[in-house]
């Protein structure tokens, strides 16, 4: 069965400008992939067990935005204060690494994460969609 998780990005503070540096796709034997469709993001997975994360930077400020679909059911994380050497394809394999940090917040299943981050900066991540195939959520970088 496959599901698409459609996000939007919205930035609340002037003083800092967040891009997508990274996108990438964990188990691509159910063939997901991100595509832009206007000012949305989409990942679209050809099955359970398969997560996208969106990496974002900012001057030297880096963090992560993970989003999926586990046992058929979402789930979301964040994690703030990486470094320009950490990367999404580096973080991606801990969310299925059994006994980590990461993996243990992808088997919560949540269906919304907010962080502050050392800097301050809040960033908020909320599925508006959050059952069924087609799935949607809101990042705020603030």
């Amino acid at each position: 069965m496959s599901y698409t998780i459609t996000t939007r990005i919205y930035q609340t503070n002037p003083n800092a400008w967040f891009t997508t540096v990274e996108k990438t796709v964990w188990n691509y034997a159910n063939g997901g992939t991100w595509s832009e469709v206007g000012e949305k993001q989409v990942l679209t997975m050809g099955g359970s067990g398969t997560s996208g994360i969106l990496r974002f930077n900012s001057g030297s400020e880096y963090f992560i935005v993970a989003l999926g679909v586990d046992n058929s059911k979402r789930w979301v994380d964040v994690a703030t204060g990486l470094t320009s050497s950490q990367t999404a394809t580096d973080a991606h394999k801990d969310y299925y690494t059994g006994g980590t940090t990461r993996a243990a917040v992808r088997e919560k299943q949540l269906d919304k994460f907010d962080v502050k981050s050392a800097t301050g900066r809040q960033i908020q991540v909320k599925y508006t969609v959050a059952e069924g195939n087609n799935l949607a959520a809101d990042i705020i970088i603030g």
